[in-house]
This record gives C-alpha cells, structure tokens and sequence, in this order.
C-alpha cells in the first residue's frame, strides 16, 4: 500500500491531465474548475484513508475530531471505504449528516442569543446555493465527478501496491528450478 505522501504524489500528478479532460468534455470553465477543484480535495483530504490516523485525517485540523467515529464504525480497506462508489457514497453521507448537525447547531446557538439576522443571512446563502445547484446541474456532476476520480486513484493505487508486492513475495518463495541456479 503505498504512503501519504505517494497517493499525494498521485493526486498533484493526475490533477492536470484530470482537468484537461475535463475541459475537453465540457468546454466549461466553472466545471473544469469544479471537477480539478474536487479531484484534489478527495485525493488529499477526502480519501478512504479517513479511517485510518492518516495524512489526510490530520490535515482536517481543528475538525479532524469529526472522522473518529467513523474509524471506529468503517474497517480500513473495506468496501465502505475503499470502494469504487460505496466508499464515497459513505463519506458524502457521513461528512453531510455532520455538516447539517453543525448547521443546526450553529442556528440554534444564534437562536439563543436572539441573532435572527444571521439565522436568516444563513438560510439566505444556503438557498443560493440551492439555486445555483438547479442553474448549473453541470457544476454538481463536475463536483462528483472529481471526488469519485479523487477517491478512485486512492483506491487503485492501493489495489495496485497490494498486487505488487503479492507477486513480488510469491516471486521470491518460488524455489529455483532445476538446472537454474537460485539468485539466493
């Protein structure tokens, strides 16, 4: 399996050609944008490693105490993780359920020191969100797009370090045939 710093590797080396090609398909700045944006974000914050103390669940900082009950719950390297579209289906659901406790939360604390200006800019900003997510549905398919492609490269590369070095080992179990001599 490879480090931290290789699937980072990965990540900053397959950002370009991910882009162009997105660009050559949409033809649209703010998707290309949007699918570059996401691919990096997964490949260096949001992969399958979150269930692990891993580069990617320390670069949350201050927010990194919200992935631990899903090391708890997620086994490293499980489907729900690592795989091809459950294990983004997984964070997205997990990281969104937090985002609406936090919003939630966030309301009711302003609630209780008598801020409704700022409930109501809160929920304003989150129709336009809203808004700009039916003007542009492109934008939203750029977006998980990227993250699927993000969390992808993790996946395989993952997949492709573990093969390696199976074939690597049984290389090396394998005994010298006759008439050979062993590189031992």
């Amino acid at each position: 399996m490879p480090s931290g710093k290789t699937h980072d590797q990965i990540t900053w080396w397959s950002l370009p050609p991910i882009t162009a090609l997105g660009w050559w398909v949409s033809h649209d700045l703010g998707s290309t944008v949007l699918l570059g944006a996401s691919f990096a974000f997964a490949g260096l914050m949001f992969s399958g490693d979150l269930d692990l103390k891993s580069v990617q669940y320390k670069r949350w900082g201050w927010f990194r105490w919200i992935w631990i009950p899903y090391q708890k719950v997620v086994p490293h390297r499980s489907p729900l993780s690592h795989g091809p579209v459950l294990g983004l289906a997984t964070r997205l659901v997990y990281l969104s359920l937090w985002c609406m406790v936090l919003l939630l939360l966030f309301w009711e604390i302003a609630r209780y020191l008598e801020q409704d200006a700022l409930v109501h800019q809160s929920h304003a900003g989150l129709q336009q969100v809203l808004h700009g997510i039916r003007r542009y549905p492109f934008w939203g398919i750029a977006m998980l797009m990227g993250l699927w492609l993000g969390g992808l490269s993790h996946t395989l590369a993952d997949e492709l370090g573990s093969r390696f070095k199976r074939l690597k080992r049984r290389r090396k179990r394998r005994p010298a045939k006759k008439g050979r001599k062993s590189k031992r």
